[in-house]
């Protein structure tokens, strides 16, 4: 549900953050009635448990705009904004490029939890006998922010402390892949002792505070885990070259071969995606055909037609250079028609065609994923990526992080 817009960007509200109000402001009348029963009835408990739980929403809202012209200010690109009620999703399509202006996005929500923390606890006044649901309710959301304030410095995965300390290490060390690998160590450890200090809290302390670390620390440790998972796949799409794959070879035939020879060619494949044929002369590449011309011509006329009459040049056929990057072959066969690109020497000689399958699977190889044979074989003749692994998706990211350009 959207709320408003600011500069074109939609700021929305997720339906849970309608099950989680109703659920934190039970949570918090509850402990009123425990705590202070004999001053607050059920319905003022009620009172305070919902306008704590909707102030500290607003307070929220608040920092998440001004956290949004500080990162368009630093050069960010925001979608839309989604919020969660304890926090925001933003769906970003370019971050910052800098490690200073990530700095200064990263500080921004903590310093305005703590800013607004103190501001409610200096105006609330205690004296007033009749203003005590007022004064219960503003402590309560300054308690909060300062809960959310040092929640966000923790540095782990994307926490606002997380992208802190990653962008302070790339400022000083110059290196962006420092700060990431160190975070993301950092981010391992410290959330199995956060998912662990929740487990005593939930049960000795205070169930509310304990069930939110709790939560906290599983959301890191597989934050941990994908980021660690990303950070190997996109270096192995940055490193390494096409050069590597195993090609799968070229179907040739002689181009002044006629119609019945293509025919019992083009029967004699094992391999169902495949639809074209290089044209050979002389032991020289000279051009390329499509089975489907096969329809074009009556079979009376077959042992009379040459394959040589129908040829297109190499130089239409999507192709790229043995040397490429592997995330650029990527990208090529993405805006390919056939989900396919022929791989080329330094002579523009063809050495052979690559396809989403032979990437996937040396990508899954690299990171020393050995999968069964007959795991592979259901998926070799079909045009997709195997076991579904969204590797045009990671490229986005990639591209989006400024990792690629």
């Amino acid at each position: 549900m959207q709320i408003f817009k600011i500069r074109g960007i939609p700021f929305k509200l997720h339906p849970y953050w309608f099950a989680i109000l109703f659920l934190f402001s039970w949570s918090i009348s509850n402990q009123v009635n425990l705590t202070s029963g004999e001053i607050y009835n059920i319905k003022e408990a009620w009172l305070i448990g919902f306008l704590t739980s909707f102030f500290l929403l607003s307070t929220i809202i608040f920092h998440e705009v001004l956290h949004t012209f500080v990162s368009l200010n630093q050069g960010v690109k925001i979608k839309n904004i989604t919020f969660y009620f304890l926090g925001a999703v933003l769906q970003i399509e370019k971050e910052c490029q800098t490690a200073l202006g990530n700095i200064k996005i990263s500080i921004v929500r903590p310093l305005l939890c703590f800013s607004t923390a103190l501001i409610l606890i200096f105006i609330s006044n205690p004296t007033e006998s009749n203003e005590q649901i007022f004064t219960n309710i503003l402590n309560r959301v300054a308690i909060l922010n300062l809960f959310l304030g040092f929640l966000n410095l923790i540095p782990i995965g994307s926490l606002d402390g997380g992208n802190l300390l990653k962008s302070t290490i790339w400022y000083f060390s110059g290196s962006k892949n420092k700060g990431r690998n160190f975070l993301n160590k950092l981010t391992l450890i410290l959330s199995i002792l956060v998912f662990l200090f929740g487990i005593i809290c939930l049960f000795s302390f205070n169930f509310y505070y304990g069930l939110l670390l709790t939560f906290l620390g599983l959301f890191g440790i597989n934050s941990s885990k994908s980021e660690n998972q990303f950070f190997k796949i996109e270096n192995i799409l940055k490193l390494s070259k096409v050069s590597e794959l195993k090609f799968k070879p070229l179907r040739k035939i002689e181009f002044n071969s006629n119609f019945v020879q293509l025919n019992n060619v083009v029967k004699s494949k094992k391999d169902k995606q495949d639809k074209y044929l290089f044209l050979t002369n002389s032991g020289r590449w000279d051009g390329f055909i499509e089975e489907k011309i096969l329809k074009s011509v009556s079979v009376k006329k077959w042992d009379r037609t040459l394959v040589g009459d129908f040829k297109k040049s190499i130089k239409k056929f999507e192709s790229v250079n043995f040397s490429t990057e592997l995330w650029r072959a990527i990208e090529k066969i993405e805006k390919s028609n056939e989900g396919i690109v022929l791989v080329l020497n330094s002579a523009d000689i063809p050495l052979g065609i690559i396809d989403r399958n032979k990437i996937g699977y040396f990508v899954f190889n690299k990171l020393g994923l050995n999968l069964p044979s007959n795991l592979i074989s259901k998926f070799n003749n079909k045009d997709q990526y195997p076991l579904g692994v969204q590797l045009p998706k990671i490229i986005k990211l990639m591209r989006k992080k400024g990792e690629i350009e």
